[in-house]
């Protein structure tokens, strides 16, 4: 209530209570997964502030999924043969607030990047399950993360894998 009283705002937020549309914009990687869940992500973060509007009108926040890494987090011998016991996933995001206008956007988050580690395992279905559980969980992350910059709270760019 304080905070209110005297006038704070956040310096990169959109107008005072401004509802946002969420689409999915430019996507560069395969993995559906990602595209959901980081959409999925970003509307939950707006909808806890109280700034979600449904449908695709304008303003809405963009989000562009750009990339998704994979990083080796050890190497263990299985059958004489080198195998990776883990590994790291990362999503790379970009959020764009478009305006009424649906020119230039009003903000711009920034490549935006979030990591989950996941472990190996021998057997290649629960192998694969793993990942696409850690796929989620990074690009949840990484949603969340630019919902937060669309509504004007400080966030890093990047973690540390």
């Amino acid at each position: 209530m304080l905070l209110v009283g005297c006038g704070y705002r956040a310096v990169y937020a959109g107008p005072a209570g401004a509802s946002l549309s969420v689409q999915v914009g430019q996507v560069l990687v395969p993995d559906v997964i990602a595209v959901e869940a980081a959409a999925s992500a970003a509307r939950a973060e707006l909808a806890a502030a109280g700034r979600l509007r449904g449908g695709s009108g304008l303003p809405r926040l963009l989000i562009d999924v750009l990339r998704v890494d994979e990083l080796s987090r050890g190497v263990r011998a299985q059958l004489g043969q080198p195998v990776a016991s883990g590994m790291s996933v990362a999503v790379t995001l970009r959020g764009r607030i478009l305006g009424p206008e649906n020119e230039e956007p009003t903000l711009d988050t920034g490549d935006v990047r979030r990591s989950a580690q996941v472990a190996g395992d021998a057997d290649p279905g629960k192998d694969s399950a793993a990942y696409e559980q850690a796929l989620r969980e990074a690009a949840e992350r990484a949603g969340a993360a630019v919902g937060r910059l669309a509504l004007g709270i400080p966030e890093p760019a990047d973690e540390t894998p």
